[in-house]
């Protein structure tokens, strides 16, 4: 492949960072395609030493000087949600295409404004939501895809930790991170399910959120691997569980336009098996996506149909393999070669049902979506 050379840089150089973009960008800058100039963090020791563990020239701890100084074309910002915004927008307006982890903004207006600003630039801003190339949700697809079920009019999607709390960061701390399991967990499964039913709008969102068993302060034993951090964690900052200011739980229902409803429940901590549980319902039959069924009715019979899938491409098994997907696909969109799959108005009807569920548990109510500030469709 030929095209382009960008000059990427990145924000935050924590576990993401090191254990899913700078693996995928390295795919990138063997073949020539991208020159990593920079890498900017708050704490001097992770800019530091993941300049030094990649080879790359430059280190900073201030992002603004960074993007001043180096100029990037391609800047990913891979820091604490609640800085998203100001350095999404900060490399925009430097004359960066931006790639985004997720959740992009932790309210709808945020991430309107971050749109709107990308527009404005004529550059691409593009939210990390990279469990759209995990086998999983590839197979889902390409089954909804199929329209064997039909029409979905209900949903009941899961992640459950029994104890996999992040423990080497901010995520546990709302002046940092804004929220915990649902923007850590939710994020993915509600981005997926949304994008595989065609996007219907979410219309209101019911939910609670709980802190008690992080709260207990119980000696359990944690394991980095169950809590996210496939491949280990760089550079860690202390947990303190006194910092433990999200939540742990969160759990709810939300309705979608079509008369569709979705249950949902994602947790870093619950007294029950850790599991992940995405099933699809609709008036021709359903779909167990972890389990690989398919469930129709043929003739006078009930059917669990057993689905094959084989994940033949090139990553199957690497951790953090959908990263190196999602990165090829957007070099390939700046190159005008592919459409993007992540489109703006999917991630602002995620960033509404983030901000609808957080609402909702604060009232102990439900939200409706059209109630948010700034929203219209």
């Amino acid at each position: 492949m030929s095209g382009k050379k960008y000059r990427l840089a990145i924000i935050g150089c924590g576990m993401i960072c090191n254990a899913a973009h700078m693996p995928s960008i390295n795919e990138l800058r063997r073949e020539g395609l991208v020159e990593v100039a920079a890498v900017a963090d708050i704490r001097e020791i992770a800019a530091r030493e993941t300049a030094q563990r990649w080879e790359i020239p430059r280190w900073y701890t201030d992002p603004q000087k960074m993007l001043e100084e180096i100029k990037p074309d391609w800047v990913s910002v891979c820091t604490p949600n609640v800085s998203h915004k100001q350095w999404s927008i900060a490399a925009l307006k430097a004359g960066a295409n931006v790639m985004c982890e997720k959740p992009i903004a932790l309210t709808w207006r945020d991430a309107k404004e971050m749109f709107d600003t990308a527009d404005r630039a004529g550059k691409l801003l593009w939210a990390c939501q990279s469990r759209r190339w995990s086998a999983d949700m590839d197979f889902a697809y390409k089954a909804m895809r199929a329209g064997d079920i039909g029409k979905p009019y209900f949903a009941d999607i899961s992640f459950v930790r029994r104890f996999g709390v992040p423990t080497w960061g901010f995520f546990h701390m709302k002046e940092y991170n804004g929220g915990g399991s649902f923007c850590d967990l939710g994020v993915h499964f509600i981005d997926a399910l949304l994008w595989m039913c065609g996007n219907p709008r979410v219309k209101t969102v019911s939910g609670m959120q709980t802190d008690v068993i992080v709260k207990k302060k119980e000696d359990i034993l944690l394991s980095i691997k169950e809590s996210g951090a496939y491949i280990g964690t760089f550079t860690p900052r202390e947990y303190n569980p006194d910092e433990f200011s999200v939540e742990e739980c969160a759990a709810g229902t939300m309705r979608l336009e079509g008369n569709f409803l979705v249950n949902f429940k994602f947790t870093w901590a619950l007294n029950q098996p850790t599991q992940k549980h995405f099933l699809l319902c609709g008036e021709n039959g359903g779909l167990d996506v972890e389990k690989f069924t398919l469930y129709k009715n043929v003739g006078p019979f009930q059917a669990e149909t057993e689905l094959k899938y084989f994940d033949n491409r090139p990553f199957a098994g690497v951790a953090f393999d959908a990263h190196r997907y999602m990165y090829r696909h957007v070099y390939n969109v700046l190159e005008g070669r592919e459409e993007r799959l992540v489109k703006p108005e999917e991630t602002l009807n995620v960033v509404a049902a983030i901000e609808a569920f957080y609402e909702s548990a604060k009232r102990q109510s439900e939200v409706r979506t059209e109630d948010l500030a700034g929203y219209s469709l």
